[in-house]
């Protein structure tokens, strides 16, 4: 399933769909994009919730992105409040590689 994509990473995959998309934000409340990073990355995960969490991941642990704190959400009993992290692109020519899109 990968063979066109071997060399793409979850985070990269990402970002080419954010820029196609012009999105300017991932995070867990846009399972579409994340969902569709992971099927363009070719991944093999069953679950859609652990899908997005391994989006989440790449996208934390990535030189690709940068954090742009939290949006508040309701878990999925729908009475407990959590802080989702969101996710920017890091700009391309920026100089220190720390500022977002």
């Amino acid at each position: 399933m990968r063979d066109s994509a071997k060399s793409l990473s979850i985070a990269t995959a990402l970002r080419e769909l954010m820029l196609e998309l012009e999105a300017d934000v991932a995070w867990a409340g846009e399972p579409d994009l994340l969902l569709a990073a992971y099927e363009k990355f070719g991944g093999r995960v069953g679950h859609p919730l652990d899908r997005i969490q391994a989006v989440i991941g790449a996208a934390r642990k990535s030189s690709l992105f940068v954090q742009d704190g939290y949006v508040r959400a309701c878990d999925s009993s729908g009475k407990r409040e959590v802080l989702l992290p969101a996710f920017k692109l890091k700009a391309a020519s920026s100089g220190d590689g720390g500022e977002p899109i």
